[in-house]
């Protein structure tokens, strides 16, 4: 299995790794790694394929895959409701 932290900290990169769905995570990471001068910098993210869809996630079927009308207006449902409630956590 291929292991990307430990390849880069082999040719000497500063690595983070990130919550690929947390943007906080992800704007706390970037200033680090815009703080970091001395060797280049990675930012790993780790997500999810689908987050956020039912019938999506973790599902690999649909990588490449478009879905139909049906889906994809039911998947744009879930998405605007997960959308709504992370607002409301950040308000």
């Amino acid at each position: 299995m291929w292991r990307p932290k430990e390849k880069y900290e082999a040719f000497r990169w500063h690595v983070l790794e990130v919550d690929g769905h947390n943007v906080e995570d992800f704007v706390d990471a970037v200033s680090e790694a815009k703080a970091i001068y001395e060797k280049p910098t990675v930012i790993i993210a780790h997500t999810i394929p689908g987050k956020g869809v039912s019938f999506m996630e973790r599902d690999y079927k649909w990588h490449g895959k478009p879905p139909s009308k049906k889906e994809a207006k039911e998947a744009l449902s879930e998405l605007r409701t997960l959308g709504k409630r992370i607002r409301s956590e950040h308000e």
